[in-house]
Parts: structure tokens; C-alpha cells; sequence
């Protein structure tokens, strides 16, 4: 697991790679306690990279989303394969903004669901 940060003006990039889960979560949550949040600016949270997710990671998110929207910030995810279908089970797509690149516009929770 692995977690690299960046800043560009407002908008502050967390990216993840490999398994988030139970034993290094208290690595991503230090990481994301750690993570700039500019009022009224985004927070990017890249899961592409991510091969595992636990309950564990998802909380980690929802601690970063909740620290987001106290500072009038929004949270963005960027899911691959492996994180979109746990992001849309557990309705957290509803929620926040999800994305296939860090760059896209916000989906609609509407549409972007598969049929």
C-alpha cells in the first residue's frame, strides 16, 4: 500500500495503490489527516490504483469526506473496477462526487450506475 500526495492550488490529490485494509489503514489515515483541505476547494481521492478495499478504507474516506465538508471543501473519488462497485454498493456515489479520472466532471448517481 501506498499513498503519494499533491496540491494545486484549491484542488489537493490523495493517490492510493495496492490493498487498503484493517492492517494499513492507520497509514492512510495519518496520510489523510495530513492532506491540506482549502475551503472551498476539492479534495481528489485516486482509488485506480487500489487492488483491495476493506470497511476499514471506506471509513477512512467517509472520516476525509466529513473533514471536507466541515471545511467547505468537496471530496472527489476516482475509482477503478475494484473500488466503483463498493463505492456504488454502499451508496456512497450519492454522497460524493465519483469519477473514472481525476480530472472528469462529477457524474450524475443516476447515470452512472450500470444497467
Amino acid at each position: 500500500m501506498s499513498v503519494s500526495v499533491s496540491s494545486a492550488g484549491p484542488v489537493t490529490t490523495a493517490r492510493l495503490s495496492g490493498e487498503i485494509d484493517t492492517y494499513s489503514v492507520p497509514d492512510v489515515r495519518a496520510a489523510f489527516e495530513r492532506l491540506p483541505v482549502v475551503s472551498g476547494g476539492t479534495v481528489v481521492v485516486d482509488l485506480r490504483e487500489v487492488t483491495f478495499l476493506d470497511s476499514s478504507g471506506l471509513g477512512a474516506i467517509i472520516a476525509l469526506y466529513h473533514r471536507a465538508d466541515a471545511s467547505t471543501a468537496r471530496l472527489r473519488l476516482a475509482c477503478g473496477e475494484v473500488t466503483l462497485r463498493l463505492v456504488q454498493l454502499m451508496h456512497l456515489d450519492q454522497v460524493m462526487d465519483v469519477v473514472g479520472e481525476p480530472s472528469d466532471a462529477p457524474t450524475d448517481p443516476q447515470t452512472s450506475a450500470p444497467a
